[in-house]
């Protein structure tokens, strides 16, 4: 069953979305360098549907809640 959030994020990602447009790509892991702490939404953003494994920093925290949703939708975390 989705979450409020995630069916939010599924439809803003269609409705931003051009006619005839490919799929954004996923963000690239530099980005999140200084990050300490990943939160749920941030992991959703990462994650794109048929994604199976999501690129963290070594050093990074993931929440619980991120943790439960990668793990409920078959998702590795490699560091």
């Amino acid at each position: 069953m989705l979450s409020k959030g995630a069916l939010e994020d599924i439809i803003m990602e269609h409705l931003t979305r051009k006619p005839g447009a490919r799929p954004a790509a996923p963000r690239k892991v530099p980005e999140l360098k200084k990050k300490v702490f990943l939160s749920d939404r941030e992991m959703r953003g990462l994650c794109k549907p048929g994604m199976k494994t999501v690129k963290v920093p070594a050093n990074a925290i993931v929440s619980p809640l991120a943790l439960d949703w990668l793990d409920y939708d078959g998702m590795e975390i490699v560091r």
